[in-house]
């Protein structure tokens, strides 16, 4: 990411910066991370710069942009809901097609203990199947419900991750020359493929693969425009393409 060092600053969790608030995520299975940045599930915003640690499984300026791209189109919901068509979703467009995608997420609820003298603490504690499968229900029956369970943010960026790298996979299956891509071409394309799946890009815009394919990225980004989303998606999608034809 542009201005950012990913190896100075703050430890992990979050902190100010004179460009606003940011975001450090490091793999829980390579690094463990400090203080309670990591753990918390309410201050993430529109305007959070999440910033991705390099590890042994991907580069983590690559992987930043990429999420904070799907962020700022898809958002950030530590808590299921219901996306446009009803389907339960959470995280960052994380879309929950049946229970047993729920129960198989580190969901946790928030348990109010009250002490002495009226003293009080929040205390975080793993939500029970029983109470996932009542949360998952209640969103599916009525898409207006606030659940009271949630993900942490790092749980909810980890999902994440790990979605991209699920298309990155189908993308190489369609692209052979997808790892010599440039990260805007890249984050370009994992976009599209998040947004309508891997399946449709394949059968439904041969124009834009072929010209992906012959390394034409003016011509994908004309090819690249999709149905049923915002104009700005749109746009930051053919822009990334833009900047990959000047090599960026």
């Amino acid at each position: 990411m542009a201005g950012i060092n990913e190896n100075k600053g703050p430890g992990w969790g979050d902190h100010n910066t004179p460009y606003g608030t940011v975001h450090s995520y490091t793999d829980p299975g390579t690094h463990m991370a400090s203080g309670n940045g990591g753990n918390n599930h309410t201050n993430i915003g529109p305007k959070t710069l999440i910033r991705i640690i390099t590890t042994k499984d991907y580069d983590g300026a690559f992987m930043s942009q990429c999420l904070n791209n799907l962020k700022n189109h898809e958002g950030f919901r530590n808590k299921m809901y219901a996306d446009t068509k009803g389907n339960v979703t959470v995280g960052i467009g994380r879309l929950l097609g049946k229970i047993e995608d729920a129960l198989n997420m580190p969901f946790k609820y928030t348990y109010h203990k009250t002490g002495a003298q009226g003293s009080s603490s929040d205390n975080e504690m793993s939500a029970t199947p029983d109470q996932i499968r009542k949360e998952y229900n209640n969103v599916h029956e009525n898409p207006k419900y606030t659940s009271s369970i949630h993900l942490s943010n790092d749980e909810v960026i980890k999902a994440c991750i790990d979605d991209v790298k699920k298309i990155e996979s189908g993308l190489r299956g369609l692209y052979k020359n997808y790892d010599n891509f440039t990260n805007n071409a890249k984050t370009g394309l994992i976009d599209m493929g998040f947004n309508i799946g891997i399946s449709n890009l394949k059968n439904k815009f041969p124009h834009f693969n072929e010209a992906v394919n012959r390394g034409d990225w003016n011509t994908a980004a004309k090819e690249s425009h999709r149905e049923g989303i915002s104009q700005e998606r749109n746009n930051d999608t053919a822009e990334n393409f833009n900047k990959a034809a000047l090599g960026h």
